[in-house]
């Protein structure tokens, strides 16, 4: 399992294109990718789910890959993460 760990810097928080972009990545996978925060855990390739979670700027969160492809996975997502 691959952990990456991100700080929310946009001034909207988790919003709508980065949860469509997330959900969008992740959903490329075969992997299990899930987002906590705050104690709640998700499925990533849910938007709605991501939308729910209601992350404000500034906030942490870690998004977690676990499955057969995860390595590749976890790279590709992790280049997204750092536009949060």
């Amino acid at each position: 399992m691959h952990e990456l760990p991100c700080d929310i810097t946009d001034p909207l928080g988790l919003h709508v294109q980065l949860a469509v972009l997330l959900a969008s990545e992740a959903g490329r996978w075969r992997s299990r990718v899930t987002l906590e925060h705050a104690g709640r855990t998700v499925d990533a390739k849910q938007v709605l789910e991501l939308m729910m979670l209601g992350v404000r700027p500034g906030e942490h969160v870690v998004v977690r890959v676990d499955g057969a492809d995860e390595s590749t996975a976890s790279r590709a997502i992790g280049d997204i993460l750092k536009t949060f």
